[in-house]
C-alpha cells in the first residue's frame, strides 16, 4: 500500500501543481473569463430561438439571425422601460416608506431603551431619509447586477456566439462543434429552470398581488432571473417583497410573503424540479454546494451564474475521457 502510494504520490502532485496554476490564471483574468462565460451562457440561452424558427418558418441562418436579434432586442427594450418606469414609481413612493419606516423605529426605540441598548447614534434624520434610502438602492444595485456590468459587450459576444452555433454541422469549426456538443446538456438544464422558475414566479406573483405587496411583477421579474443562482438566488429573491410588506402592510403580512414564496421554492425543488430534471443533468445537492463555493471564490458573483453549467460540462468531459481511455485500454 506505501509503495503504491509512493509511486502514485509524483502524479498527484503534478495534477494539484496543475490545478493551482490554472486557479491562479483565471483569478487574474477573471474579468475577461466572467465576461465570456456569461456571453456563451447567454447565447446558449437564445440559441434554440433561431433554431426553432428555421424550423418552423423555413427560414435561412442570415432571416433567422436578423430575427432573433429584433425580438432580444424588443425584450431588452421592455424590460429597460419596465424598470425605469418601476424605478420612477418607487422614487415617487419614498415619502411614504420614509414616513412608515419612521413609525416603525418609534415603535423600536423604547424596546431597545427598556434593555439597555442605546440607539441615539440611529439617528432617523440620517437612517431613513429619502436620500439615505436612495443611497442604499444605489450601493445595492450594482452588487447585485455586477455580473451584467459589461452588458453590452457581453450581448454582442453571444450574438458572435448564436451565429457560429447556428451554421450547419458540416460548415463548423471544431471549437464550435464541441461548444455544441458540451452545450446541450446546460442548454437542457437552462430550459428547466427557466420553466420551473417561470411557474414559481407566476405563483409568488399571485401571492403578492392577493396580498397588495406594491410592485408585484418587479419582484416576480426579479425571482425569474436570481433563481438560476442554485439555492441561493431564490432566498434572495425573497427579501426585497418581504420587506416592503413590512413597511407598507406590517409584519403579519410579511411574515405571510416569506413564508409563501419559502413554500414555492420548497414545491419548485421537490416537485417541479424532479418531474422536469428525468433525463441529462444528474447534479448532486453537493456538486451544487461545491461548485458555488469554487466558482465564486474564482469569478466572483458572475461564478454564481455559471457555477452549474461549468460544472455539467466539467462532468460531461470528465466522463468523455474516462470512456475514451477505457477504450483505449480495452483496445
Amino acid at each position: 500500500m506505501t509503495k503504491l502510494l509512493s509511486s502514485r504520490l509524483p502524479g498527484i502532485l503534478q495534477v494539484a501543481a496543475c490545478l493551482v496554476v490554472v486557479a491562479w490564471g483565471v483569478v487574474q483574468a477573471s474579468q475577461l473569463v466572467s465576461t465570456l462565460l456569461l456571453a456563451l451562457l447567454l447565447a446558449y440561452c437564445v440559441l434554440p430561438l433561431p433554431q426553432w424558427i428555421m424550423r418552423r418558418f423555413k427560414l435561412g441562418e442570415g432571416a433567422a439571425i436578423g430575427l432573433t436579434v429584433t425580438l432580444v432586442g424588443l425584450f431588452y427594450l421592455i424590460v429597460g422601460v419596465y424598470l425605469v418606469d418601476a424605478a420612477h414609481r418607487m422614487t415617487a413612493k419614498l415619502p411614504g416608506y420614509e414616513d412608515r419606516l419612521q413609525a416603525i423605529y418609534d415603535g423600536i426605540v423604547p424596546f431597545l431603551v427598556a434593555h439597555g441598548i442605546q440607539s441615539s447614534s440611529l439617528s432617523t434624520a440620517t437612517l431613513l431619509s429619502s436620500d439615505r434610502m436612495l443611497g442604499y438602492a444605489r450601493a445595492v444595485l450594482p452588487g447585485i447586477l455586477g455580473s451584467v456590468s459589461n452588458g453590452v459587450l457581453i450581448s454582442l459576444l453571444s450574438l458572435l456566439f448564436v451565429v457560429e452555433m447556428s451554421v450547419e454541422p458540416a460548415k463548423q469549426s471544431r471549437l464550435v462543434a464541441g461548444l455544441i456538443s458540451y452545450g446541450r446538456d446546460v442548454q437542457y438544464f437552462i430550459a428547466v429552470s427557466a420553466k420551473t422558475g417561470a411557474l414559481t414566479a407566476l405563483a409568488n406573483l399571485v401571492l403578492l398581488v392577493v396580498l397588495g405587496v406594491d410592485f408585484p411583477v418587479l419582484w416576480c421579474v426579479l425571482y425569474f432571473f436570481l433563481q438560476f443562482i442554485p439555492n441561493l438566488g431564490s432566498i434572495l429573491a425573497l427579501v426585497p417583497p418581504t420587506l416592503l410588506a413590512l413597511v407598507t402592510l406590517g409584519w403579519e403580512r410579511a411574515l405571510v410573503v416569506a413564508v409563501g414564496m419559502l413554500l414555492t421554492n420548497l414545491i419548485t425543488a421537490n416537485v417541479l424540479n424532479p418531474i422536469f430534471l428525468k433525463k441529462g443533468v444528474d447534479i448532486s445537492f453537493l456538486e451544487i454546494i461545491l461548485s458555488l463555493i469554487v466558482w465564486g471564490s474564482l469569478l466572483g458573483s458572475t461564478g454564481s451564474l455559471v457555477a452549474i453549467p461549468l460544472t455539467i460540462v466539467l462532468k460531461k468531459y470528465f466522463e468523455n475521457s474516462s470512456v475514451e481511455t477505457e477504450t483505449l485500454v480495452a483496445g
